[in-house]
C-alpha cells in the first residue's frame, strides 16, 4: 500500500509498505480522508517537541486527523464490523497501568499517538488501532468532517477545561484550525461575546462569519487596546491560546482578567526566546494550564458533529488525491490553505 512516510526532519516521501494485519483485540481501516495539522508540519520539519526531546523516533507515517472503513476485524472485538465508517483516538495508553486505569491514559509513560510519537497514522491507505479507541461515526455525517473529528476533539477539550458557558468574556487567541474550532465548540457549549485575535485577515473574517462577537488583528500596535475594547473595558476570564506562539501566550498572560483561567494548547516546539512574566501570574492569581490531546471525551464530540451543532468542514479549503501531499504541505506551510484534506483511495 501507500503511505507518506517522515525519515527524518526535512525527509518526508510517499512509499510503498506492507499491509498492516489486526492483532488480536485491533481492527484495520480503509483510510478515506486524512488532514494535514500543524502538528504533521513540525515532524516534518524535524522541530515537534516529542522529537527534540527523543520521546518519538522517524520513520513514521504521520496523520492522526482521519476516517476510515473497516475492512478487516483482529480476533476478540466486540461491537465493530466489516463496512462501518469509524474515527480513531491519538493516545493509545497501555490501559494497565494506574494512570490509564484513572482514565488519563493521554499521560501514560508508555503510550504511543497514532501518527504522531511511535505508531503509524492514518496518510497511508490503511492503519489498525485497538478496538477501543476507535469509535463509529454515522454515514450520513460528511467525510470531510468526519476526518477533522479529531481537531474538534482537541478544541473541545480546551473549551471544557476553560469552563466555557453562556455570559463568560472569552478571548480566543490564535485564528489556525484550532483557534476556529474552538470558536465553533464554544459557540456550542453556549458561548456568546466570544473574541478571537490573529493575524491573517482571510482567516479573521472567517471568524467573523463562524459567529466571533468581535475580531482583532494581532498585527495591529495596539492590539491589548483593541481585545479591551472588544469587551467593553474589561479583560477576558476564559483565554484559550491555540496560537503555539509565545508572543500568543504573552497576550494571554498579559490580558487576562484577575482570577482567569488561561489554556494552553499550542507547543513552541522550541525554546522560547525570552522570559514570560511569571509574576503577573501570581500577582492576578491566575490559574494557567495545559490541554493535552483528548482523552475520554470522543463520543461527545463525534454526536456534536453528527448532530449538525459543529461543522468541521467549513474549514476545509483543499481535498487533494494523496500522492499531491508535497502541494498540499506547501499550501499549509504558506497559509494558504486552512485545512487540506488527502484522499489515499480516488478511483
Amino acid at each position: 500500500m501507500k503511505a507518506v512516510r517522515v525519515f527524518a526532519g526535512g525527509d518526508i516521501r510517499l512509499v510503498d509498505v506492507a499491509v498492516p494485519e489486526p492483532a488480536d483485540a485491533e481492527v484495520r481501516i480503509r483510510v478515506e480522508a486524512v488532514g494535514i495539522c500543524g502538528t504533521d508540519i513540525e515532524i516534518v520539519g524535524g522541530n515537534m517537541a516529542y522529537y527534540t526531546a527523543g520521546l518519538a523516533r522517524y520513520p513514521v507515517t504521520i496523520g492522526h486527523e482521519w476516517t476510515g472503513i473497516i475492512d478487516a476485524v483482529g480476533v476478540g472485538v466486540q461491537g465493530l464490523q466489516l463496512g462501518q465508517r469509524v474515527v480513531g483516538e491519538v493516545s493509545i495508553g497501555c490501559m494497565t497501568c494506574p494512570t490509564c486505569r484513572s482514565g488519563a491514559y493521554h499521560r501514560c509513560v508508555v503510550r504511543t499517538e497514532t501518527g504522531v510519537m511511535n505508531r503509524d497514522g492514518g496518510m497511508a491507505e490503511h492503519l489498525v488501532l485497538p478496538a477501543w479507541a476507535v469509535h463509529l461515526v454515522p454515514s450520513e455525517v460528511d467525510v470531510r468532517a468526519a476526518a477533522l473529528i479529531e481537531p474538534t476533539a482537541i478544541a473541545y477539550n480546551a473549551v471544557r477545561l476553560g469552563g466555557i458557558a453562556p455570559g463568560r468574556r472569552v478571548l480566543i487567541v490564535g485564528d489556525g484550525p484550532i483557534g476556529l474550532l474552538i470558536l465553533l465548540v464554544a459557540r456550542a457549549f453556549g458561548g456568546d461575546g466570544l473574541v478571537l485575535c490573529g493575524a491573517d485577515s482571510r482567516r479573521l473574517e472567517l471568524a467573523r462569519s463562524l459567529g466571533a462577537a468581535a475580531v482583532i488583528d494581532a498585527r495591529e500596535p495596539d492590539v491589548a487596546e483593541h481585545i479591551v475594547a472588544a469587551f467593553e473595558g474589561e479583560r477576558p476570564e476564559i483565554v484559550l491560546e491555540a496560537s503555539g506562539s509565545l508572543g500568543g501566550v504573552e497576550t494571554a498572560i498579559a490580558l487576562a482578567a484577575p482570577g482567569a483561567t488561561i489554556v494552553l494548547q499550542g507547543l513552541l516546539g522550541r525554546l522560547p526566546e525570552r522570559g514570560l512574566d511569571l509574576d503577573r501570574i501570581v500577582v492576578n492569581d491566575l490559574c494557567l494550564r495545559g490541554a493535552l490531546g483528548s482523552p475520554g471525551i470522543w463520543p461527545q464530540v463525534v454526536e456534536l458533529v453528527a448532530s449538525g451543532l459543529v461543522d468541521p468542514a467549513l474549514l476545509v479549503t483543499h481535498d487533494l488525491p494523496m500522492e499531491d501531499f508535497a502541494n498540499a504541505f506547501g499550501l499549509v506551510r504558506s497559509r494558504e490553505a486552512i485545512k487540506v484534506i488527502l484522499r489515499p483511495h480516488h478511483e
